[in-house]
């Protein structure tokens, strides 16, 4: 990744079951991540990088890759985990990631993290600009309506499973600018999908034994798209 890319803040959203984890492992397969760092609390993605459970550990390997080096790390939070604890290793997390460089910073469950009203003032720099330094941020989580605002607003893809409290859809579903009903009736392992870059969405379907993925644009004809409206607010043709 260079610092001239264009920022990469993935915001991924859905209850568990629904095939998050299963479409982001499926993105870092295809992507082959060089240099990163994953706060993995539910010990989920060991077939992309070595664990460590001591804090220390963790800024030994982002310091020793350096700015060019290879490293790929994952802080496993202990079964029984304080708020201080969850706090104290995202802020240095969020140091690390931001002052390597050229890197994917994974974040399951944000919730853990950030709230609707907090988030620490390096993740929202880096979420403003962490594309100067070229961190790829990839968040996920499965209560969209707890989790740091801002981080949701400045999303470069949202890609959104089923979530079956009305809260949680809307506050994703504001961002995306659809009708929230689109999210409530997702079966699992479908999702929607926002990019900025094209304004545009897509439907999709996560096959978890290939890997594969199967998207197609969404279409007015589709079931509700009446009420899917475009960034400029005007109904979809």
């Amino acid at each position: 990744m260079s610092v001239q890319n264009k920022a990469q803040i993935w915001a991924v959203m859905g209850q568990s079951g629904t095939g998050k984890g299963a479409w982001v492992k499926a993105e870092l397969k295809r992507r082959k991540m060089r240099r990163i760092l994953i706060l993995d609390p539910q010990d989920e993605y060991g077939a992309f990088a070595q664990p460590v459970s001591k804090a220390g550990d963790m800024a030994r390997i982002v310091a020793a890759a350096g700015e060019r080096g290879p490293f790929a790390v994952r802080y496993v939070f202990p079964k029984m985990c304080s708020a201080d604890h969850f706090a104290q290793i995202f802020d240095l997390a969020c140091q690390l990631t931001y002052g390597a460089r050229n890197c994917c910073f994974l974040v399951e469950e944000l919730s853990n993290f950030t709230t609707a009203q907090h988030a620490p003032p390096l993740w929202r720099r880096m979420c403003n600009s962490g594309r100067h330094e070229g961190v790829h941020v990839i968040g996920c989580s499965q209560f969209p309506a707890q989790i740091d605002k801002s981080f949701l607003s400045n999303a470069t893809l949202i890609h959104v499973g089923f979530l079956g409290e009305k809260p949680h859809r809307t506050a994703v579903a504001q961002r995306m600018d659809i009708n929230p009903d689109l999210i409530r009736d997702l079966p699992d392992l479908h999702y929607l999908e926002w990019h900025r870059e094209g304004r545009n969405i897509v439907r999709g379907t996560i096959h978890p034994a290939s890997g594969r993925i199967n998207e197609k644009p969404l279409q007015a004809g589709d079931e509700k798209t009446s009420q899917v409206r475009s960034a400029t607010g005007r109904k979809r043709a």
